[in-house]
C-alpha cells in the first residue's frame, strides 16, 4: 500500500495501537480542547477528581464551536486501503440501531436506557464529523484498544477500554454524503480539495424553520424539560423538502430575505422517545404543524406522516416498524389504518 507515494505496511497501522491507558481528559486536553468545564457538576458545584466526571468522560467526541474535534476510534477498526489509514463508519446508521435496542421492549431496561445515551453519543460523533468536512478543518484521534461491543447484538454487550492514547497526526474527513451518513475520515493526508486551497463555502440556508429565526428573548424560565434538536438534522429535513410542505405539498411562503420557511416537526415527540433523526422529522406549513399538535384529526395526521417517511427512508423501516408495534405509546395506539398496515 502508498500513502501519497509512501510504503505503508501494516507495521505503520500497528504501531498506532496504544499500550498506555491515559485519561481521556488529558488527552482531549493535549487535543486542544478546553477541558475546564470538566470540572464542575451541573448543579455548579466542584469535582474533586475532574477525569471521572461521567458527564464527559464516557463520551465517543469532543470538541465543536470554536474548539477542535476529537474523534475516540477504535484500533481494531482502522484500515489500510488505497495507500491510506483510514476509518469507514456510518455513525448515523449506527445511531438508527442503537434507536431499534432503546425501543424494543424485549430488551431489559437498563440496555435500553444504555442504547438511548449511545445513540446521543453516536450523533454527536456524525455531527462533528459533518462540522469538520465542510469546514475542512482537520479532527485529532483519540486511539483505543480493548473490547469493543458486539454489533450483533448492541443491548447485552458493553465496552471495555483498556488502553487510549492521541495518535499524533491529524485526521481528515475525505468525504461525507448527507444521503445517507456515510463518510471517510483519513490519516495524515489533506483531500486534494484542501491541498488546492479549495474549501466547502459555508452558505446561508436557503430553507428555514421556526428554530432558525432571529429572537429577542435572552432569557427564560421553565417548569419542565427543554429538548435539544440536532440542527444537522433540521438542515437536512428543510433541504429535502426543498420548500414544499411534506403533508399537503403546499409551498412554504417566502420570507423578506429570499428564504422559504417550513416548520420541522418530530413526529414521534421528543418527550415521547422520538429520535430526533430525519426518519423521525418532516418539514411542514404552520398550519399543518399546528394540526399536528392540537387538530382532532392529529391521529389521522400522524400515521400519514409516518407513512411518507416510511417510503423515503427505507433504512429506517425497522425502527418505524417497531414504534409502531409497542402499544405503550398512547400517542401511537390510534394511528390509523394507513401507518398500522405497514
Amino acid at each position: 500500500m502508498k500513502e501519497r507515494g509512501v510504503d505503508v505496511p501494516e507495521s505503520v497501522r500497528e504501531s498506532l495501537r496504544p499500550r498506555r491507558n491515559e485519561k481521556i481528559m488529558d488527552l482531549v486536553a493535549e487535543a486542544g480542547i478546553d477541558v475546564t468545564p470538566w470540572g464542575v457538576r451541573k448543579d455548579g458545584s466542584v469535582i474533586d477528581n475532574p477525569r471521572t466526571n461521567q458527564t464527559y468522560c464516557y463520551e465517543w467526541a469532543f470538541g465543536g464551536g470554536d474548539q477542535p474535534t476529537a474523534l475516540c476510534i477504535w484500533h481494531g477498526s482502522l484500515v489500510i486501503s488505497q495507500g491510506l489509514i483510514l476509518y469507514d463508519r456510518n455513525m448515523r446508521q449506527y445511531a438508527l440501531e442503537l434507536d431499534r435496542v432503546a425501543i424494543d421492549r424485549s430488551a431489559r431496561s437498563d440496555a435500553r436506557s444504555r442504547a438511548r445515551i449511545q445513540a446521543k453519543r453516536a450523533r454527536n460523533f456524525d455531527s462533528l464529523l459533518q462540522r469538520a468536512y465542510r469546514k475542512s478543518e482537520p479532527v485529532r484521534v483519540v486511539i483505543l484498544e480493548g473490547k469493543p461491543h458486539s454489533e450483533p447484538d448492541l443491548r447485552w454487550d458493553t465496552s471495555k477500554v483498556s488502553y487510549r492514547t492521541l495518535d499524533s497526526e491529524v485526521w481528515y474527513v475525505h468525504s461525507y454524503s448527507d444521503d445517507d451518513g456515510s463518510c471517510r475520515l483519513v490519516r495524515k493526508n489533506p483531500p486534494d480539495r484542501i491541498l488546492n486551497g479549495e474549501n466547502i463555502p459555508p452558505t446561508q440556508p436557503v430553507f428555514v424553520d421556526q428554530f432558525s429565526l432571529p429572537t429577542s428573548v435572552t432569557k427564560h424560565e421553565s417548569t419542565g424539560f427543554i429538548f435539544e434538536r440536532s440542527s444537522e438534522v433540521r438542515r437536512a429535513v428543510l433541504e429535502r423538502a426543498a420548500g414544499v410542505c411534506e403533508c399537503c405539498s403546499a409551498p412554504g411562503f417566502k420570507m423578506d430575505n429570499g428564504r422559504i420557511f417550513l416548520e420541522t416537526h418530530h413526529v414521534i415527540p421528543l418527550s415521547k422517545n422520538g429520535p430526533d433523526e430525519e426518519w423521525n422529522v418532516v418539514a411542514i406549513c404552520p398550519n399543518d404543524h399546528r394540526r399536528a399538535h392540537f387538530g382532532e384529526d392529529r391521529a389521522a395526521l400522524r400515521g400519514q406522516l409516518l407513512a411518507y417517511l416510511w417510503t423515503i427512508h427505507p433504512n429506517a423501516q425497522g425502527v418505524i416498524r417497531t414504534l409502531l408495534e409497542t402499544d405503550s405509546n398512547e400517542l401511537l395506539a390510534k394511528v390509523p389504518e394507513r401507518a398500522a398496515a405497514i
